[in-house]
């Protein structure tokens, strides 16, 4: 760390902009200047005289004259810094932080077999998929767990606030990627709580996509549900599919009684416009908000003084053992 030496204009300037920790230690500033004044005048009075008769005018040099006062100077700079520092100086940097209120969510799609019906264009599967992209870029603030199931759950992407990352997990689900065909929906949400459970935000939801019943897994739907109403997870269901007969009719009944007991809501999907309604719905229950923190800190000064008379300490020793200090006495 580099010390400056001397004080910058700059530096001056800022004294009258420091606050002090122990302010009644600066009304000893001006003892340096009346120790060093009642020294001179005592001297002064005790100092020897002798009368001396010179055929031409002694004349004093000024500069000498001038020289001679340094000692004094660099004592009066030493006392002051150590004063000053003595009276704790530090500024005050305000500090302002926009930190929001984000919430913790698992968004679960459906990516069977059946959610390739063409029913809605282009597909059930597709549009889920480009509505739910298009959620998570604006869902900015909060922390996202993306979960595919089939006739198994499959975790794409752990909660993460990387919307980017989130994105390319969404592009990639495809039907192909689990084996197990049929509609897990209870273990699909057991494997959503168990990402958002154990954080300490209070704000925690799971956003379930399906076009049907239960039809394989282990878990239970309703005990799942049970299990996100223990851990205060509120559910929100989305059936998706047309309202039209279709080889793969949409079965809304396990994802009503899911939403119902899970304190969130039962929402149906059938086409592309519908689905974004929804999500928008979604958007403003579930809002983020944000919070500006205001604080200020403190830095301290008093070490810079220290070291200002630390290095003058040691200047006036110079000074005192060195052979200027005659040159400066005679």
């Amino acid at each position: 760390m580099k010390y400056q030496l001397f004080f910058s204009w700059q530096q001056f300037i800022s004294l009258f902009s420091y606050h002090w920790e122990h302010e009644i230690f600066l009304f000893l500033l001006p003892l340096p200047l009346l120790i060093f004044l009642i020294r001179y005048l005592l001297n002064r009075k005790n100092q020897a005289r002798i009368t001396l008769s010179f055929t031409k005018p002694l004349i004093q040099n000024r500069l000498i004259r001038f020289i001679s006062f340094i000692p004094d100077i660099v004592q009066i700079m030493l006392l002051t810094s150590i004063i000053l520092a003595l009276a704790g100086p530090y500024k005050v940097n305000p500090k302002r932080k926009i930190q929001p209120d984000g919430i913790d969510m698992a968004l679960a799609i459906d990516i069977s077999s059946s959610m390739l019906n063409r029913d809605v264009s282009p597909s059930r599967l597709v549009i889920a998929k480009q509505v739910a992209t298009s959620f998570v870029k604006q869902r900015k603030n909060d922390f996202i767990a993306l979960v595919a199931f089939a006739g198994a759950p499959y975790l794409a992407s752990p909660i993460t606030n990387d919307s980017s990352y989130l994105k390319q997990a969404l592009l990639g689900l495809d039907s192909k990627l689990i084996k197990e065909e049929g509609t897990a929906l209870g273990d699909a949400l057991g494997m959503c709580i168990n990402q958002v459970r154990d954080s300490p935000n209070p704000k925690k939801i799971s956003i379930l996509i399906s076009d049907g019943n239960n039809t394989a897994g282990n878990l239970d739907p309703l005990t799942s549900t049970e299990l996100a109403k223990t851990f205060g997870i509120k559910v929100y269901t989305i059936a998706v599919g047309s309202v039209k007969p279709s080889l793969d009719p949409v079965d809304e009944s396990t994802l009503r009684i899911i939403a119902e007991k899970s304190n969130g809501k039962f929402y149906r999907a059938t086409d592309q416009k519908s689905l974004n309604a929804i999500f928008d719905e979604i958007n403003q229950l579930e809002s983020t908000k944000v919070k500006e923190i205001y604080w200020e800190e403190h830095v301290d000064q008093s070490k810079f003084f220290f070291d200002f008379a630390f290095i003058l300490f040691f200047l006036g020793l110079f000074l005192k053992l060195s052979p200027i200090s005659n040159i400066l006495e005679d």
